[in-house]
């Protein structure tokens, strides 16, 4: 902050310097030259006057040709700073006085007032005043030492005086053109060479300007590419946030799914022990009926036991009713869960489909699903059709049953009837457990088809996470990537104002 401020206090100060007048200084420092040089002369001149060696007009006079060109100075210099008017009065003003101090005077060292006048005068740089200057100086000195050779009484010590004013002035003067037209060189020097640089600045500041003026093009071609490339940053980012999204959906619905599926699997545990039951009752069963037949001859002797077989068999079948009512209700379970299963498979397709490429082996996985919900789908329709053959031909048992009940009041006369009977019976107990063996496998193959489910849920599930976790870090770096696209975006617009500023200098 401090260095700042010395800079800008300078920068000010160098442009108060730099609007100053040459001019207006020259001219201040003639009149103030010329009033010191004239004051002297005339308290000079005073003096003489106390000490009696001059008179009073004499004094006057020579006072007033002191103080006209001081005024005359200062009157024109406080109206115009820079009138080319002052050199001519500080110039004419000091010669009149000049003249008449140098022809008046008794001091052979008058003549050298002019050499401080003749330093000034060098400072306006005008070689042909300058040698105007000179010259008159000169000659006037010249016409004085002529006058004075001419008087008869001139002594040998004044000859010397006048010829060492002589020699002076002619150096003075000589030294003083010289010096001037030295100095007048100088500048034409320096002018040359200020002209030489100001042609290379102005090529240089050319070429910074056909440059400035690229570099504008070029920065401009590269903020609408680097717009394209915000708006290409922010259709990625918004891209990911719905993969994000949608892969978020996925996880939950394959976690609902998952749950589903466990439901399905203790299902088929409890169909499987349902089957077996079944399986142990129908062995169970032929046994009594092969019993039942062997002992045909015995009918008569075993009434009371065949009330009693015929009677655990009709508790037998109504256990069998009440299991495949709950198989009924657990194939509908199995139907609902196979018909979720499918939507999930067809809304898993769906979210592959919008995920493009990265969702192609989710689509995969998805088309897994759905064929192996189908598989369900047609193994609850063979079990529910196993379900309805049993059903109705337990019906057939219990009708049976119910028959030999009443049948066991006249089994004597019907026995005959009751052999038959049995033999339907037998029958319709190795239908059963035929019916009951493929129970049996289709239960194992579903309980295998639902594994598979849960390996292809889980590999969803994995994938489902490596996508969530990729879309997270994609969609992290299309934030870094964004931000830094504003920033360069940032930065070329500050570089095309400065190149535009520079280009405003032409």
């Amino acid at each position: 902050m401090a260095e700042n401020n010395q800079n800008r206090e300078h920068k000010q100060q160098l442009e108060e310097l730099a609007g100053r007048s040459e001019l207006a200084m020259v001219n201040k420092v003639a009149v103030m030259a010329l009033t010191i040089l004239c004051s002297i002369i005339s308290v000079a001149y005073v003096a003489e006057f106390v000490k009696g060696n001059r008179t009073i007009v004499y004094v006057l006079i020579t006072v007033i040709l002191c103080m006209v060109p001081i005024v005359g100075g200062w009157v024109v210099f406080n109206r115009d700073k820079e009138s080319q008017l002052i050199r001519h009065i500080v110039a004419i003003g000091f010669a009149i006085m000049y003249m008449f101090v140098l022809f008046t005077a008794n001091n052979d060292l008058v003549f050298t007032y002019a050499i401080p006048m003749l330093i000034i005068v060098t400072l306006y740089s005008d070689l042909r005043y300058t040698r105007l200057i000179g010259v008159g100086v000169a000659i006037v000195n010249i016409i004085e030492i002529v006058i004075r050779f001419l008087r008869t009484d001139v002594s040998a010590e004044k000859l010397v005086s006048i010829e060492i004013q002589g020699l002076l002035t002619v150096l003075v003067v000589v030294y003083f053109i010289w010096v001037a037209g030295t100095t007048a060189m100088f500048e034409r020097i320096r002018g040359a060479r200020l002209e030489l640089e100001k042609e290379k600045t102005e090529e240089l500041l050319g070429s910074v300007l056909e440059i400035s003026g690229k570099m504008t093009g070029t920065v401009s071609d590269v903020v609408t590419e680097m717009d394209t490339l915000k708006t290409s940053v922010d259709e990625t980012l918004f891209a990911m946030t719905e993969v994000a999204n949608g892969s978020n959906e996925s996880a939950q619905a394959v976690q609902s799914q998952m749950e589903k599926t466990e439901e399905i699997q203790q299902h088929i545990g409890n169909v499987g022990a349902v089957s077996t039951t079944i399986t142990d009752n129908v062995r169970s069963t032929a046994t009594a009926v092969s019993e039942g037949q062997k002992h045909m001859d015995r009918m008569n002797d075993l009434t009371d036991q065949i009330d009693k077989a015929g009677k655990d068999v009709a508790e037998a079948l109504q256990s069998f009713q009440n299991i495949t009512s709950q198989m009924n209700s657990i194939t509908d379970m199995i139907t609902e869960i196979a018909t979720q299963t499918s939507l999930l498979a067809l809304n898993a397709s769906i979210e592959a489909a919008r995920a493009g490429d990265a969702g192609k082996g989710f689509a995969v996985v998805a088309t897994e699903i759905s064929t192996l919900s189908n598989q369900t789908t047609q193994a609850t329709n063979d079990i529910n059709g196993l379900i309805s053959n049993i059903s109705t031909q337990l019906d057939a048992m219990v009708n049976t049953i119910e028959n030999l009940l009443k049948m066991g009041q006249e089994e004597s006369v019907c026995a005959e009837e009751t052999t038959r009977s049995f033999t339907e019976i037998t029958q319709n107990v190795e239908d059963i457990q035929t019916h009951s063996t493929e129970l049996d496998s289709i239960v194992k193959k579903l309980a295998q088809a639902n594994d598979e489910i849960m390996s292809s849920i889980e590999t969803i599930s994995a994938m489902t996470e490596e996508v969530t976790a990729h879309a997270s870090g994609t969609y992290n770096n299309s934030e870094q990537n964004q931000q830094i696209v504003a920033h360069i975006n940032e930065l070329v617009e500050n570089l095309n104002n400065n190149a535009n500023v520079l280009k405003s200098y032409s």
